[in-house]
């Protein structure tokens, strides 16, 4: 379980959050929300990256970003440089074969794709020791075919290890194929919105299927109306100047 209670950020003038609380349980936790809402500053947050005042309750966390920080040396090696001494190959070589890069351990990092880098990525942060997962848009520079096998990768990690995901982004058809529960993040200062809680299991979900369609019909009028707002607020701004 991860409790943020009363948390305020601002950079400079600009408040991000102000007393914001809120949990994610178990599974997967996505949260969507148009450029700007914040989304990046949450997974701060809770992995204890930025400045705060409040109360954020959690896990010590692995985190994956939009771009693969591997270090230029093998796959294998950057799998081993989060193992600690309890472990070993066994579990270095069970978790690339999970997600689909074995075949590559002893390969460069620098000399993969990025899809396969961002498989690294994956690797490595589950065979960390952290029971938290911080997901930051790591699938949003990857063509849509790649993101979609990736979906599956990340879908086979999470069955074999126990965590609570959270991850961010704004591509709603990504959250709808990845999420247990669905949030919106919107507003300035921000503010959570429970959306919706997918019953249907995720290997078993259709973008086509009528719980997809209708879940996807609502989370556009959000960020649209969302969308609205904030357009709406720029220009009251402009004018008060």
């Amino acid at each position: 379980m991860i409790k943020l209670a009363d948390i305020s950020v601002s950079y400079g003038d600009n408040t991000i959050y102000d007393n914001f609380s809120c949990e994610f349980g178990k599974g997967v936790n996505v949260v969507v929300g148009q450029s700007g809402s914040g989304k990046t500053t949450l997974l701060s947050v809770i992995a204890n990256l930025v400045e705060y005042s409040g109360s954020c309750q959690s896990d010590k966390v692995a985190m994956v970003f939009q771009t693969p920080s591997l270090a230029p040396i093998s796959v294998y090696n950057n799998v081993l440089a989060v193992i600690d001494g309890k472990t070993g190959r066994e579990q270095i070589e069970n978790v690339l074969k999970l997600a689909q890069i074995f075949e590559l351990k002893d390969k460069k990092s620098t000399t993969l794709s990025g899809g396969e880098q961002q498989r690294v990525a994956l690797a490595r942060a589950f065979a960390a020791n952290r029971s938290v997962l911080l997901l930051d848009e790591p699938f949003h520079s990857l063509d849509y075919g790649i993101r979609c096998k990736l979906y599956d990768t990340l879908h086979t990690l999470l069955k074999n290890y126990d965590k609570t995901v959270v991850l961010v982004t704004h591509d709603i058809d990504e959250a709808l194929a990845l999420a247990d529960n669905i949030y919106l993040l919107a507003n300035r200062p921000a503010s959570l919105t429970h959306v919706a809680e997918l019953t249907t299991p995720r290997e078993q979900r259709s973008p086509y299927s009528d719980e997809t369609i209708a879940l996807r019909k609502q989370l556009q009028e959000h960020l649209i109306v969302e969308a609205s707002k904030t357009a709406e607020a720029s220009v009251n701004d402009l004018k008060n100047r």
